[in-house]
């Protein structure tokens, strides 16, 4: 016999995947003061305009009032996202103008002190998840989006603001945005056999001692960032090393056990040597077209990656070590699991569940999140009439554990952003692994 809970067929009901990213947010909130965010940053070929970007941004959100809603439960106990009947129109935006650099070292290292204070400031209430920022500089600019994880993942991000200027270059939009999700209050037995496989690949990857982390700096801390953009040349090249150490698309283990190898060195020049990493790596397999329509929320799962302490020093152990576990989580089909059996766990408090997904590895999460987002979302070369010279991203790792690596493309480019608290690593501990990480690439 089979079970299906009534629900309301016009609501968006949260997915399991929307409520781990709601677990990640609570604890995040909880030990920073500012929850779960990321921020797109668009740099630009010639000086934007402060006014007719706000302006036209304004008119633009409040084309889709889902911005200024916020989560809530329904009759079923099923949380769902509640949407206001229309857009309010008001937004955040801050506009900076820098004089005072002259070297584009030196204009970066400003601009990325302003960045990192838009992306630290709390969304001023429940119903606010999105805020601009515009950097200038003579004929330089910089546009940044800092939206929240609850309603997008990275590649929406950019999908929504590639929306944006179609909307801004007069195109009309197609109307093929799905809004409503259904309850998925069903097939209750498929989502409990993905759990029973899920805890049974935790265990696995579990250990009789915590796995191998960096101590949190005490107190609320904002995050910091080190970002390494690499041009065509070096991207090709990066590529072609993952090719020929790793094999055909093999570019994501090959940046991850970089990582790893990177941050290995740091622990190690810690003394840290109890356990082994722990890394979560979130996918996305969606292609363009299901980007566009699945514009809201997260559409993502997980990989769980287990880097043993004898093999973090050894690249070629490492890499076929995280290249077999990704064969088997494939064939297993891990992620689809991990989304199967998180819609089991909606029913328990974000606050609940945060404290529950320590159990498995003795008191932490990971050792640091690792993510590699394929080619953007944003499609056209231009941001409102200014070329676009580079998208990156700035995302706030969730806390516990507080440090993340992340690989991005844009176009042709290849940005690598390093995400910390601030305190937990120390300005040469930042430099040393941006230069290990270019090193293992080959493109020192």
């Amino acid at each position: 016999m089979k079970i299906s809970l009534p629900y309301s067929k016009n609501k968006r009901y949260l997915t399991g995947i929307d409520w781990i990213i709601h677990v990640l947010n609570c604890m995040t909130l909880k030990e920073t003061g500012a929850g779960f965010m990321s921020q797109v940053v668009f740099e630009l070929h010639g000086k934007a305009d402060a006014l007719q970007t706000e302006s036209s941004l304004s008119a633009f959100m409040k084309k889709h009032p889902l911005l200024n809603g916020h989560s809530s439960r329904d009759f079923n106990l099923a949380p769902y996202w509640k949407i206001p009947t229309e857009g309010t129109g008001k937004i955040s935006f801050e506009t900076v103008h820098i004089t005072n650099a002259n070297k584009k070292d030196a204009f970066f290292d400003d601009v990325l002190i302003i960045l990192e204070k838009g992306i630290n400031r709390p969304f001023k209430n429940r119903k606010e998840h999105v805020a601009f920022h515009l950097i200038t500089q003579g004929e330089k600019s910089y546009v940044a989006m800092t939206f929240d994880h609850l309603i997008f993942d990275a590649r929406n991000a950019e999908a929504f603001l590639n929306m944006f200027q179609r909307d801004w270059e007069g195109e009309k939009d197609s109307g093929n945005i799905t809004i409503t999700e259904p309850a998925h209050l069903s097939m209750w037995m498929d989502k409990f056999k993905a759990g029973q496989l899920v805890n049974r690949a935790f265990l696995q990857i579990a250990d009789r001692v915590p796995p191998r982390v960096l101590p949190l700096p005490p107190g609320k801390k904002g995050f910091k960032f080190k970002i390494l953009s690499f041009g065509t040349k070096e991207t090709e090249a990066i590529a072609e090393n993952a090719f020929n150490e790793a094999g055909y698309l093999m570019l994501m283990p090959y940046a991850l056990a970089a990582s790893v190898c990177a941050l290995h060195g740091i622990f190690a020049g810690r003394g840290i040597s109890s356990g082994d990493y722990v890394i979560p790596v979130s996918i996305d397999t969606r292609n363009r077209e299901e980007v566009n329509k699945d514009l809201f929320f997260n559409h993502v799962s997980f990989f769980i990656f287990k880097a043993e302490a004898s093999d973090a020093s050894n690249f070629l152990a490492l890499l076929k070590s995280i290249k077999e576990q990704m064969y088997t989580q494939v064939k297993s089909d891990l992620p689809g699991d991990i989304c199967k059996a998180s819609l089991l766990m909606r029913i328990a408090p974000a606050s609940l569940l945060g404290r529950l997904l320590k159990i498995y590895f003795k008191g932490e999460i990971a050792s640091f999140c690792f993510s590699y987002v394929g080619k953007t979302a944003y499609t056209s070369p231009y941001f409102m009439g200014n070329k676009i010279k580079n998208i990156f991203h700035m995302p706030r790792t969730p806390v516990p554990p507080g440090i993340g690596i992340f690989f991005q493309q844009s176009n042709e480019k290849l940005n690598v952003i390093l995400s910390y608290l601030d305190g937990m690593l120390n300005a040469d501990e930042g430099e040393v692994i941006l230069t290990s990480l270019k090193s293992r690439l080959g493109v020192e």
